[in-house]
């Protein structure tokens, strides 16, 4: 006689990274706040702005996960974005304690460094679109250090538009379930 304890149906994921519409909010809002801070530069708080996109995009990223979410992460993802919320702390206290003088250039790109640095395991959740933008993101900002010639407002620029571009791109992500073709859900 065997004896067979009922399992707990949990649902397929509908995406290899479920995460990815809900990075998507959160790279939408930062690039709209890094693109207003490039226009806002004689603003004498600009710093500000992006900050307040960091924790309005992380207040997205928290509060709006149902509508945005293929299914549950993997155990490796979950902890992708536990390090991402870990290092961001870290690195945005560093910015604060070693670069005090946050109205300037360095303070700013530094800012936009930190934030590229902190999409690497964020893109483990979100898919290899979010680890393409960190890469151009960490690249732009640090040319943007590099070239102390070219304007700060064209490297902020670039990189509002690059997180809006790959907003949209991973808002548009659609489901795939691994058992087809088309991305529909298996009847059960």
């Amino acid at each position: 006689m065997t004896t067979s304890s009922p399992t707990v149906s949990v649902p397929p994921r509908l995406h290899p990274y479920p995460m990815i519409r809900r990075s998507a909010v959160l790279v939408l809002v930062l690039g709209m706040s890094i693109l207003a801070v490039s226009v806002a530069f004689t603003y004498p708080f600009a710093y500000s702005i992006p900050l307040a996109g960091i924790v309005a995009g992380a207040l997205a990223f928290t509060f709006f996960k149902e509508g945005y979410l293929y299914g549950r992460p993997t155990p490796l993802q979950s902890v992708a974005i536990s390090v991402t919320l870990v290092l961001g702390v870290i690195l945005l206290i560093g910015l604060f304690v070693f670069l005090p003088v946050y109205a300037s250039r360095t303070f700013l790109l530094g800012m936009l460094l930190v934030i590229g640095i902190v999409f690497i395991p964020l893109g483990i959740a979100s898919g290899p679109l979010m680890l393409l933008l960190a890469g151009l993101c960490i690249l732009n900002a640090l040319l943007g250090l590099w070239l102390q010639g070219v304007s700060l407002t064209f490297f902020a620029g670039i990189d509002g538009v690059l997180k809006i571009i790959f907003g949209i791109l991973m808002l548009s992500a659609r489901p795939v379930h691994p058992d087809t073709e088309r991305g529909v859900r298996p009847s059960p």
